[in-house]
């Protein structure tokens, strides 16, 4: 299916992360993950401006939702695009754009968790954008019912 480990490994996370270019602005990240609990959600961290304090939102997500995006981006063989050249691109924003995806393979007899990062700074064709656009949206599509909000007290 992927040509790689990732066949035999299984989803950890997924972070996406739209990036911003102000040091003194928002930051926004969202990861599926397993709670403690073993179910899947999206912790969503937000915050508007550098000295408020960041929202977390916890989202429910079903776990066929999950399979479903687990296998779509599966197939597509989304971690290929970890392996694009970087652009040469003059590196401006505070924190590019950026997906990870961590993959278990504690199953498969090799390391226990594998990571890759797509981001910002790096040379994609419009085939590959058009699929991150897709695969943003079906992330984005995952978020179930809330199940916590809460505000992180900020430092005085």
């Amino acid at each position: 299916m992927f040509g790689n480990k990732s066949s035999k490994g299984k989803l950890k996370s997924f972070r996406y992360s739209p990036g911003y270019s102000d040091m003194r602005g928002a930051s926004h990240s969202d990861i599926l993950e397993m709670n403690e609990d073993g179910k899947w959600v999206i912790v969503s961290r937000n915050r508007d401006y550098y000295n408020e304090p960041v929202r977390v939102t916890t989202y429910a997500v079903s776990s066929e939702a999950e399979a479903q995006f687990e296998e779509f981006i599966g197939k597509k063989n989304l971690i290929s695009l970890s392996k694009r050249l970087k652009s040469k691109l003059f590196i401006h924003d505070h924190s590019p754009w950026c997906y990870e995806i961590v993959y278990d393979f504690s199953g498969t007899g090799g390391n226990s968790s594998e990571d890759y990062r797509i981001h910002q700074y790096k040379v994609y064709t419009k085939a590959d954008l058009d699929l991150l656009s897709e695969v943003r949206e079906m992330f984005c599509s995952l978020k179930g019912d809330i199940i916590s909000e809460e505000t992180e007290k900020t430092e005085e």
